[in-house]
């Protein structure tokens, strides 16, 4: 790799690229707009291409370590460990519990000097709660539009909210992909397992199956608005082209018996 690749002095703009520049549009964390107009510069420089090949290399990698197999722990080292761990635990039998020390003796109080303290409190208590009482009666009165009677202010309603909680609470809402920048999806699907309606792997591959579409292992998957269409995006390895991805958006309601058709069926780089 060569220095317009090296370190974090680099240009955002254009070569030399920084690294963290091109480390952060691969994870997706930068401003949607400067993201989009960083990919064509980016795909169109064999060097900074190389690096985010290299990227998503590792983190295909590192998502198929999660379903590896384990190797079994040796026997003899199993035995070991449990015997460590009995003689661990015959120690703590033997050792005679420490004996624990009686409490201290609550001090003896005066009854007489409780009840004075306690009426300062509750008449300390109630002058507070009188203060904020004018205090809050005061605030209510000198709130701009609030007349008692007569017609609403013109311009009130600009003080209510309008916006309202989406269903789900805290659903993620979907992507934004273009046709015109189809190498995003690869930084912002990549461990994405969001099937949406499809539910589940199961109902992608039927989908895909009954499109008529062949592709590799599952990167990712979102739901997404594709050129304003609701969708969901799968990015898949590209079989035959190593190094390379299959982007595919099909409709939210793609099953079996009714797949509709593939908004997106490209091979991304």
């Amino acid at each position: 790799m060569t220095d317009s690749v090296k370190g974090s002095g680099g240009s955002q703009h254009g070569p030399p690229w920084s690294v963290d520049v091109l480390a952060d549009l691969h994870a997706g964390v930068l401003d949607p707009a400067e993201s989009a107009r960083l990919w064509p510069l980016v795909n169109a420089d064999p060097e900074a291409h190389a690096v985010l090949m290299a990227l998503d290399s590792v983190k295909i990698d590192l998502g198929r370590l999660g379903n590896a197999q384990v190797e079994p722990m040796p026997a003899q080292f199993a035995a070991r460990l449990d015997t460590a761990l009995q003689a661990e635990a015959r120690g703590r039998v033997a050792t005679a519990p420490t004996p624990v020390p009686p409490p201290p003796v609550a001090p003896v109080v005066d009854l007489a000097a409780a009840r004075k303290r306690r009426n300062r409190m509750a008449t300390w208590g109630a002058g507070v709660l009188t203060a904020a009482a004018a205090a809050a009666a005061i605030a209510i009165v000198a709130l701009p539009g609030n007349e008692t009677g007569g017609s609403p202010q013109a311009g009130d309603g600009a003080n209510t909210p309008t916006n309202t909680e989406a269903p789900g609470g805290n659903a993620q809402p979907p992507m934004a992909l273009s046709s015109d920048n189809l190498a995003s999806a690869i930084g912002m699907l990549t461990d994405e397992k969001d099937y949406g309606r499809l539910e589940d792997e199961q109902g992608l591959r039927d989908c895909l199956d009954a499109l008529d579409i062949t592709a590799g292992d599952t990167v990712g998957v979102h739901p997404v608005t594709f050129d304003r269409a609701d969708g969901i995006a799968a990015l898949l390895g590209a079989g035959t082209e190593p190094g390379k991805f299959r982007l595919v958006v099909v409709e939210p309601t793609c099953t079996t018996d009714d797949p509709g058709e593939a908004l997106a069926n490209e091979v991304v780089p």
